[in-house]
């Protein structure tokens, strides 16, 4: 895809953005450090004046314990994760949401005579000085989350068309996830489960006990063992087994670390973990939750994972 952007259209995948310097960004942020709802969190300002490729927009998003939201105008950056430096060490790894007004579009044709990779031609600045705790809580992108997205209007389907319009997905990959929504919706009038959602019947099943570090190769155990250490809920000691985490059971992967701690969402509060690690490159890809883009890391219970020496070796040619 070409990363020509013409004046005034939206961002989309793999255009070349520059971010804005710290000053100009503070310019645009309300008293709480917002602009339109979305946060300019301390961790950003290192990007500033940093080259990057637009992974995804954010116009919708996950909202955790509600649901899909609208925010609009605001982006994601590839590979720029929070590393929770200003938050106490979180290790939710969340992409940033970029507001577009902190953004400047670069032709590829300025690209290309620059030379300037993605990442390339980074100045930063220093972290803004307002707190991150409030009343309390933590106070972050992800905790603000609510309050800067609003509701889809009932059977809302116009985002889909978007997504197309936008290149967030191609006809085959929307169809399916739009079929998938409907089915769910009436089975859930029906008072049904959403369709392949996990659950067992082992309420305080272990969370393993594999001690796994980063690097380690790990092969996600069958559907059949993992519904084994769930309970009615589809948790294991209060951590889901989401739906989309089926789709590489048997599959193995690296480990890219252990989660000590994270901060939850819906309340700001910071929780310890144990014997729960993130695998390199495993992340959520929205088929089932209307294409949301947000693209969090799954957390896995060791109880989950096997350990092995790694993958097998490719077949000679």
């Amino acid at each position: 895809m070409s990363n020509q952007v013409e004046s005034g259209r939206p961002l989309r995948r793999g255009d070349t953005v520059e971010i804005r310097p710290v000053d100009e960004i503070l310019a645009t942020l309300d008293a709480g450090g917002k602009l339109q709802g979305v946060l300019f969190m301390p961790e950003m300002a290192r990007y500033c004046g940093q080259r990057q490729r637009v992974f995804r927009r954010a116009d919708k998003t996950c909202v955790e314990g509600v649901g899909i939201r609208r925010l609009g105008r605001a982006v994601f950056l590839e590979g720029l994760r929070c590393d929770g430096a200003c938050h106490e060490g979180c290790q939710r790894g969340c992409l940033y949401f970029w507001h577009e007004a902190w953004l400047k579009a670069v032709p590829e044709a300025v690209t290309a005579a620059t030379g300037a990779a993605a990442g390339e031609a980074a100045s930063g600045g220093p972290a803004p000085a307002w707190p991150t705790r409030h009343d309390g809580r933590f106070y972050c992108q992800s905790t603000e989350l609510l309050a800067a997205t609003s509701q889809f209007p009932p059977l809302a389907i116009g985002h889909y068309w978007q997504d197309l319009r936008l290149g967030e997905g191609g006809l085959g990959r929307v169809a399916r996830i739009f079929i998938r929504q409907a089915v769910n919706k009436i089975r859930r009038w029906w008072g049904m489960k959403p369709y392949g959602e996990p659950a067992g019947s082992r309420p305080g099943a272990s969370k393993g006990d594999l001690d796994l570090q980063p690097g380690e190769w790990v092969e996600i155990k069958s559907r059949r063992e993992i519904l084994a250490t769930l309970d009615p809920d589809g948790k294991n000691r209060g951590l889901s087994f989401e739906i989309e985490m089926l789709d590489h059971c048997g599959r193995r992967y690296q480990v890219a670390y252990p989660v000590r701690k994270i901060i939850l969402e819906q309340t700001g509060v910071m929780v310890e973990l144990a014997h729960t690690v993130v695998l390199a490159g495993v992340v959520c890809e929205g088929t089932c939750a209307k294409n949301c883009p947000r693209s969090n890391y799954f957390f896995w219970r060791e109880s989950w994972l096997r350990r092995v020496e790694g993958p097998p070796p490719r077949p000679a040619r």
